[in-house]
């Protein structure tokens, strides 16, 4: 492991650590919050996808997913698929494709917000605190492992991520890993800049200059460059271009579309719809069974008061091929007492809507048709399902 890793791991080791022991202690005007729906409290759902055209009709990606609340800022995520073929659910040899533990936590100052992720175990999903709009451009994790023998995705070890960004815009983004579990070893950084963010009326502007992750397989490495999007937002839409340019590596273009939610949005994000060109086809994945784990309730108890919410955002991307192995549930806000040990937990969900489509290629010049043809043959496109969840916190009268 890299000397600055390990100084970056004591660091955030003793961060967490003092903050335990104040929040124990109840100083909770210090700041500081973990995040926490009470123990042992949260999710699971299965389900399969299909890929059809007019030569075939292919399930797949049969999987089970859980999510589990275990403590302030403590938590686990499992996402289990029924086999590790491309496609097909006939063979039964189950692979965890997400499988970790997380610490986390967050820190509100009169100057910003620091945010810090611990996880143990195999991700899929590298975006933390909260995906920004450069973010929505990230390359997915993709299918290698399951069309290639020895060939490895996603990120396997111990991931630590570090974000503080101020109140002016400006901000520091570190997220390393000490490989594990897995074929690779050694440990390096992923990410490691500086970057600015704002919104300027109906203009949307970030910038990201220092070591960003590089696109080719396999994900996990760094280089030194810089990326700029700059867009337009309207009543909930979103729009807008990425430029990216890293050393040894092309130069990256993009272009992304993010949507407000309406019935047509909320339909392609239940069936998971999608259109996949590497095979041709169409995507839908629905789900066979769900339920919910531990004491989460769905209804207001009869005259109990709400003292307190926490307002979250689950989130699934899936690259070209249309399959969604990940899923992450981002911990966003909180208000009054979200004190899960004397409180009755409610918990609220909106639909499952496609939030955006974004599209990036290595090519940044375009000065005819035949580089726009190019650009699209070479472009590869990452989407974003997006789910809103409250957990209402009540007091019941005595």
């Amino acid at each position: 492991m890299s000397k600055k890793l390990i100084v970056v791991i004591i660091l955030v080791i003793l961060l967490l650590s003092s903050s335990l022991v104040a929040f124990a202690s109840s100083q909770q005007d210090d700041g500081w919050w973990f995040p926490y729906v009470g123990r042992y409290n949260g999710e699971w759902e299965a389900s399969v996808g299909a890929h059809f055209w007019n030569d075939h009709f292919d399930l797949r990606n049969l999987q089970l997913r859980a999510n589990i609340d275990l403590a302030p800022g403590l938590r686990t995520n499992m996402v289990l698929r029924s086999n590790d073929d491309f496609k097909g659910v006939d063979e039964f040899d189950p692979k965890f494709d997400e499988l970790y533990l997380e610490g986390y936590g967050f820190h509100y100052g009169d100057l910003g917000k620091l945010s810090a992720s611990l996880k143990v175990g195999n991700m899929r999903y590298l975006r933390f605190p909260y995906p920004d709009l450069i973010s929505t451009f990230d390359q997915v994790p993709g299918t290698e492992d399951l069309r290639f023998d020895d060939a490895e995705t996603g990120y396997k070890g111990e991931m630590i991520t570090l974000e503080y960004e101020s109140k002016y815009g400006l901000g520091y983004h570190f997220t390393g890993i000490n490989w594990d579990f897995g074929d690779r070893d050694g440990s390096n950084q992923i990410e490691n800049y500086l970057f600015y963010r704002d919104k300027l009326g109906k203009l949307d502007l970030e910038i990201r200059g220092g070591e960003l992750q590089q696109r080719p397989y396999p994900l996990g490495r760094s280089g030194l460059g810089h990326s700029i999007y700059l867009g337009g937002n309207w009543q909930g839409y979103k729009a807008g271009v990425l430029y990216e340019d890293l050393e040894d590596n092309p130069t990256y273009t993009g272009i992304m579309v993010k949507f407000a939610f309406s019935k047509i949005t909320e339909f392609l994000g239940k069936v998971r719809f999608d259109y996949t060109r590497s095979p041709e086809g169409l995507v839908a994945h629905l789900p066979l069974l769900k339920g919910k784990i531990g004491d989460l309730k769905e209804e207001v108890p009869q005259g109990a008061t709400l003292v307190g919410e926490v307002k979250a955002e689950r989130v699934m991307t899936y690259w070209q091929n249309g399959q969604a192995r990940n899923f992450y549930e981002h911990r966003i806000s909180h208000w009054g007492d979200t004190n899960a040990d004397d409180t009755v937990i409610v918990m609220k969900k909106k639909p499952w809507y496609l939030k955006l489509e974004a599209l990036v290629s290595p090519n940044a010049s375009i000065s005819g048709w035949n580089d726009l043809e190019e650009w699209e043959d070479d472009r590869q496109g990452p989407a974003q399902l997006t789910r809103l969840i409250t957990y209402q916190f009540y007091k019941l009268s005595k």
